[in-house]
C-alpha cells in the first residue's frame, strides 16, 4: 500500500547535555526593573505552542491548495512600515523586549513541566476517579469471553495506544473472498490527523485468538480534518473491483472528500473522484457509508445523500458520476449517522428505498429514515423489512456515537429480507443493541408484519470509553463478481458481523454470536 505522511522531526526537542536549573531566588530585568520570577505569570502544559508537525503545518495531499479552516480565520498581515532611523530603533527596541520575553517563558515553562509532571502522575495514581479518565473501569475487563478461551491481558490493563487518538472516527468494510475468507479493513485516525487502517484476512485467524488475523496498520495519503467521522464502503464489480474501498472523510473548510484503495491499481491508494464534486459538510457532521451510497449532514442539520451512479444496466461502478441530493430529515445538528441495507439483493440496495439512516432527531431521540419509501418509482419488488415508523422511544446522549448493519434474514430470501442490529451509546458509558426480531414474521404477509424492535445491553459491550465511536461490518454485495456471479448479502450465521469501539484507548473486536443472541469479545487490534 502507499505510505502515509512522512514523519517530521521536532525542532523543539530535547538536546542531549542541555538542563536547565530553576533557582528560586533568579530575577528577571524588565522595563520596569528586576522583577522575582516567582511573581510572573506561570506557563500551564495546555497553553505551549504545539510542535511544529501539527496539522497546520502539513503538507496536504493531491496537490490541493492549502488554505485555513474557514472557522479559524487567520490574522491580518501586518502593515508595511517605512525605513529610517526610527524603525532601526524600534527594531533594536523589540529585540531586546523579545529577549526578555523569553528568558520569561523558558524559566516559566520550565516550572510549568514541572508543575505539570507531578499533576500528570497523580491524575494517573488516581485511576478511573481522575476527571480526565476515559470510561469505567466497572464489571469484568473480558465480559463476554468464555473462560478459558483467551488468555490475552484484559484490555483493561494494557497501556493506552499511541498510533489512534483518543475518541477516533472508525469505520469498517469488508468482503468474502472468491477463496471463502473474509477480507476486512478498518479505517481511524491517528494523532497527528493522519488516516489509517488495519486489514484483517480471516485465513490468519488463530484459534482462540480471532484478532491474529490483523495487520500492522497502515497509512494513506489523506488531508483530514482533526476529529473528522469516517466512512468506508466496499465497490465489488467484475475483476476490476475485485474490490475496490472507498474512504470517505472531512478535510479542510469541511470539505467531504474520498480516496480508495484498489490494489490492482498503481498506486493502491488514489483520490476518489467524489473529490471533484466540491461538496461542504456541517462542522461536526457525522458521516455513513454502503456502496453505492455515502450520507452526510450540512450545518443546518439537513441530511443529504451522495450516489455513485453507476454505468449502464450491468451496474458497475463509476469512475467520475456521483449525485448529491438533499435526504428530507433534519437531525441535531452534529449527529452521528449509521446506514444499513434494506434488502439483500445489490439492485434494490442501489436505488430508491434501498438503505436506512439512523440518526439522532433534534429532541435527542434515535430516529430512522428509509429514503425514498415513499417514491412512486420505488422498485416492485421490494419490501419494506421492519416496521420503520415503529421505532423505540430512545433518547440519546448528546451526539452519541451510532453503528448499524444488517443480515439476511433466515426464511426471507424469497422477499430479499433482512434483519436489523443498531447500536448506540447510553450516558453510562454502556453500547446498547437496538434490534429486529423477526421470530414471528408473517411469511404469508409483507416484511415487516410481525417483526419488532427488541433492545439489548450485553456485557461485552459495556465501560468503554466516553468518547469512542463504533463501527459495524455489512458485508458488501454485487450483482456481477469476478466469476461473473451474484453476491447477496449474508445472513448472520457466519460469525463476521463484528462491530469495533475504543475501550481503556484500544480498539476492541466483538462478535455477534446470532444462535445465542449474545455479543462475544474476540481481542483487541494491534493498533497500539
Amino acid at each position: 500500500m502507499s505510505s502515509g505522511r512522512d514523519s517530521h522531526l521536532d525542532p523543539y526537542g530535547q538536546q542531549p547535555g542541555l538542563e536547565v536549573v530553576h533557582h528560586p531566588d533568579l530575577e528577571v530585568a524588565t522595563p520596569y526593573g528586576l522583577v522575582p520570577i516567582s511573581s510572573l505569570p506561570q506557563v500551564q502544559p495546555h497553553e505551549y505552542l504545539p510542535p511544529h508537525d501539527s496539522k497546520e503545518a502539513a503538507s496536504t495531499a493531491y496537490g490541493y491548495t492549502s488554505y485555513s479552516d474557514e472557522h479559524n480565520a487567520s490574522p491580518a498581515p501586518y502593515p508595511n512600515e517605512d525605513g529610517g532611523l526610527e524603525k532601526k530603533k524600534k527594531r533594536l527596541r523589540w529585540i531586546i523586549i523579545g529577549g526578555v520575553v523569553a528568558v520569561v517563558i523558558i524559566v516559566a515553562a520550565v516550572v510549568g513541566g514541572v508543575v505539570g509532571s507531578r499533576n500528570s502522575s497523580g491524575a494517573q495514581s488516581s485511576g478511573a476517579n481522575s476527571p480526565l479518565s476515559t470510561g469505567t473501569n466497572a464489571g469484568a475487563p473480558n465480559d463476554g469471553v468464555p473462560a478459558g478461551e483467551d488468555s490475552r491481558p484484559p484490555v483493561d490493563t494494557l497501556e493506552p495506544p499511541e498510533l489512534i487518538r483518543p475518541g477516533s472516527g472508525l469505520s469498517v468494510t469488508g468482503w468474502r473472498m472468491p477463496d471463502g475468507n473474509v477480507e476486512t479493513y478498518l479505517f481511524f485516525q491517528d494523532p497527528q490527523d493522519g488516516l489509517r487502517y488495519s486489514r484483517c484476512d480471516t485465513s490468519r485467524r488463530v484459534t482462540g485468538n480471532d484478532s491474529a488475523c490483523w495487520a500492522e496498520p497502515v497509512s494513506i495519503p489523506a488531508s483530514a480534518k482533526a476529529g473528522t467521522r469516517l466512512a468506508a464502503s466496499t465497490a465489488l464489480w467484475g475483476d476490476e473491483y475485485q474490490p475496490q474501498i472507498e474512504l470517505f472523510y472531512v478535510g479542510g473548510k469541511t470539505r467531504l472528500l474520498g480516496v480508495n484503495l484498489n490494489e490492482q491499481n498503481t498506486p493502491s491508494a488514489a483520490e476518489s473522484s467524489v473529490n471533484d464534486k466540491r461538496l461542504f459538510t456541517g462542522l461536526d457532521s457525522g458521516l455513513a457509508a454502503y456502496w453505492p451510497w455515502t450520507i452526510y449532514q450540512d450545518s443546518t442539520g439537513v441530511l443529504y445523500h451522495v450516489r455513485n451512479l453507476l454505468d449502464g444496466s450491468d451496474w458497475s461502478p463509476s469512475d467520475e458520476a456521483w449525485d448529491n441530493n438533499r435526504i428530507n430529515r433534519t437531525a441535531l445538528v452534529g449527529s452521528n449517522l449509521a446506514i444499513a441495507p434494506t434488502s439483500t439483493n445489490f439492485t434494490l440496495q442501489a436505488v430508491k428505498a434501498g438503505y436506512a439512516v439512523f440518526y439522532q432527531d433534534p429532541d435527542d431521540r434515535l430516529a430512522v429514515s428509509i429514503t425514498d419509501i415513499e417514491s412512486p418509482f420505488r422498485p416492485s419488488d421490494f419490501h419494506v423489512p421492519w416496521p420503520a415508523d415503529d421505532l423505540p422511544d430512545i433518547t440519546l446522549p448528546k451526539r452519541a456515537p451510532l453503528a448499524a448493519f444488517s443480515v439476511a434474514r433466515e426464511g426471507g430470501e424469497d422477499l430479499q429480507l433482512v434483519d436489523t442490529y443498531v447500536l448506540y451509546l447510553d450516558s453510562n458509558a454502556n453500547i446498547n443493541v437496538l434490534y429486529t426480531d423477526s421470530t414471528s414474521w408473517d411469511s404469508s404477509d409483507d416484511g415487516a408484519s410481525g417483526v419488532v424492535w427488541k433492545t439489548a445491553s450485553p456485557r461485552a459491550l459495556r465501560s468503554v470509553d466516553r468518547d469512542t465511536d463504533i463501527a459495524c461490518l455489512t458485508m458488501a454485495t454485487t450483482i456481477h463478481s469476478a466469476a461473473k456471479q451474484e453476491v447477496p448479502l449474508e445472513d448472520g450465521s457466519s460469525g463476521e458481523n463484528r462491530c469495533y469501539f475504543q475501550k481503556g484507548g484500544r480498539v476492541v473486536e466483538v462478535r455477534l454470536d446470532r444462535d445465542k443472541q449474545d455479543w462475544v469479545v474476540t481481542g483487541h487490534l494491534p493498533i497500539f
